[in-house]
């Protein structure tokens, strides 16, 4: 191929009168002009549109949110309004009798905050008797600590009854007490006073709404935030934050404000049913960070068509110069291999398609190679965790037949069962194959439960709730014992009382999740965030790494993808619920 002229020659020694630099002023009076100017009218339109658009949604979510909390405390109302009515109720606030229809709707006011998790408590008060009703037992007024609803009902002196905000206990949690009035031949007799949890009401209801930095307030009477989505700003006023209660005068009127030190365009409303008052904050950086991100679309478009326009002009003057072999000849200033020129290299765009074509070849060969080594590599790091588990459990079941035989006396009926289930245990943990169905490995678990029972004694309880319709897909082999082993060890021996362990095992679209719950002590949140976050993470460190849960879920994830694995949920005294996550396979 002959030597290619370069054209940047010309465009010296001409400059203006080249072809190249005219050929570009003239395209970019055509694109760029006309776009700038387009820009700078689009920009100006949606600086104003795009503020309206915000404040729009935010009026939106605030009379979708204000809406849902104002229907669910009507429901609560008439809940209320219902036990208030109920004749067994009327009947307990002048004689003070419980009868079984009484007893019915002490169950339902029982029933009810079971049912709604909102709902924190329900009582119900004898003025005549000065007793309460809690949990279908009758209190003393004297002997109940909850009192902070009683001068309020004390204030009642209509039949509708108030919906007011306070303290459980004086103290915790915050919440929205609806006190229905219990009239008997137009006079007072007692109430039924329902809680609702202010801020379980909010997590339950209005959870999603509410992110990327926005902000939602319910204000009472007395100018004091009981409910937000951050429970820091709880009992705190407005001046507090940063706005004040004039900024909250007008219904519906977008005002800017400053909220712990960051721009919002804040709106409020007024409750349907009672005097509290709604807020919904959004974020000023939202409104600014579109703008920018406009500006930035802008900028980027135009450079971009800057690219354009110069390539086009460039080939527009290339494309000027005649002859074009001459040109092509005197540019040229390389002369390929021998091993780089083929036949099908009939001219200089043939030639470059087949460099082309080469390098996406070489890559693509590469990344066969690189693909090959990771998936040895993985199977490595699979087979390094998968002996880890097998020395663990000898260590440990060797160790209960030990206990064993120096405790028994003579009789060889327990040791037996234990070799037997050991050696059965062994010989299909031990077989070749990293999968097994789940069938199978529910099977070598109740083998390996029955050497732990051995050792334990009655310390624990094992309950199955396994879906028959998954036994028949694949799960990697010794996934439940190390996690059952966790549960005993780590909850219920420490817990000093009989535990319970239930196993589930169910299909989620194309997911298996299989759960393992216990009873036990369980462990704090910064235990269980800690564990969840060394479970997410997807490096493999041999001196750092675990055996038992981490093997699990490191080896899930080998095999089936970090998507896959093991996570935590437990409450300190609530028990621990270990959920595994697997694909829809069948091994072929």
């Amino acid at each position: 191929m002959k030597k290619l002229q370069n054209i940047w020659p010309y465009i010296k020694q001409f400059k203006m009168n080249s072809i190249f630099l005219r050929t570009f002023l003239l395209i970019s009076l055509l694109t760029i002009v006309p776009f700038l100017i387009l820009s700078i009218m689009f920009y100006s339109g949606n600086f104003e549109n795009m503020r309206e658009e915000i404040e729009f949604e935010n009026s939106s979510m605030l009379d979708g949110s204000s809406n849902i909390i104002d229907r669910t405390l009507m429901e609560c109302d008439m809940m209320s309004s219902s036990i208030a009515s109920n004749e067994s109720a009327q009947m307990f606030t002048i004689n003070n009798i419980s009868t079984d229809s009484f007893k019915t709707i002490t169950r339902l006011a029982k029933t009810l905050p079971i049912v709604y998790k909102y709902i924190d408590s329900v009582y119900i008060y004898s003025e005549l008797s000065d007793s309460v009703i809690v949990d279908e037992n009758i209190m003393s007024v004297s002997e109940f600590n909850d009192l902070g609803w009683l001068d309020s009902y004390n204030s009642i002196s209509a039949q509708k009854g108030i919906i007011v905000p306070r303290n459980k206990n004086n103290t915790y949690p915050p919440l929205i007490t609806i006190i229905k009035p219990i009239y008997i031949a137009d006079e007072k007799k007692g109430a039924v006073i329902m809680n609702v949890n202010s801020q379980i009401m909010y997590n339950s209801i209005l959870y999603k709404r509410y992110k990327d930095g926005r902000l939602f307030f319910l204000i009472d009477t007395k100018n004091r935030i009981i409910m937000a989505n951050d429970a820091s700003y709880l009992h705190m006023k407005p001046e507090d934050i940063g706005f004040s209660s004039a900024d909250i005068k007008n219904s519906f009127e977008t005002v800017s404000c400053e909220i712990n030190e960051e721009g919002y365009l804040l709106q409020a409303s007024d409750s349907l049913i009672s005097d509290f008052k709604y807020i919904s904050a959004y974020p000023r950086t939202i409104y600014e960070n579109q703008l920018s991100m406009l500006r930035l679309q802008i900028a980027a478009t135009l450079f971009f068509l800057l690219i354009v326009v110069f390539i086009l002009a460039y080939v527009a003057s290339v494309k000027s110069y005649t002859p074009l072999h001459e040109i092509i000849s005197s540019l040229d200033e390389f002369t390929p291999s021998v091993n780089n020129i083929g036949a099908e290299d009939k001219n200089e765009l043939m030639y470059i398609i087949n460099n082309i074509r080469l390098h996406i070849e070489d890559k693509t060969k590469m990344e066969e190679i690189l693909e090959e080594r990771m998936k040895l590599l993985r199977q490595t790091q699979y087979d390094m965790l998968q002996t880890q588990i097998n020395p663990h459990f000898l260590y440990n079941t060797l160790e209960t037949i030990n206990w064993m035989a120096y405790n028994m006396s003579g009789s060889d009926n327990p040791v037996s069962k234990s070799l037997v289930n050991l050696a059965s245990f062994f010989r299909n943990t031990l077989s070749s194959g990293y999968f097994v169905t789940i069938e199978d490995e529910i099977k070598y678990t109740k083998e390996y439960i029955n050497i732990l029972s051995l050792r334990y004694g009655d310390l624990f309880d094992i309950e199955w709730d396994i879906d028959e319709a998954i036994f028949s897909y694949t799960i990697i082999k010794i996934c439940l014992q190390p996690i059952i082993e966790n549960a005993v060890y780590h909850g219920i021996k420490p817990k000093n009382s009989k535990g319970l362990i239930k196993i589930t095992g169910r299909r989620d679209d194309e997911n298996i999740i299989i759960t393992i719950s216990d009873n036990g002590v369980g462990m704090d949140a910064e235990s269980v965030n800690s564990l969840n976050s060394r479970f997410e993470d997807n490096t493999y460190n041999q001196e750092k790494s675990h055996i038992g849960l981490d093997n699990v879920n490191k080896r899930i994830k080998i095999i089936f993808g970090d998507s896959y694995g093991i996570s935590v949920q437990s409450a300190v005294g609530a028990g621990t619920a270990v959920y595994v996550k697997i694909p829809v396979e069948r091994q072929e």
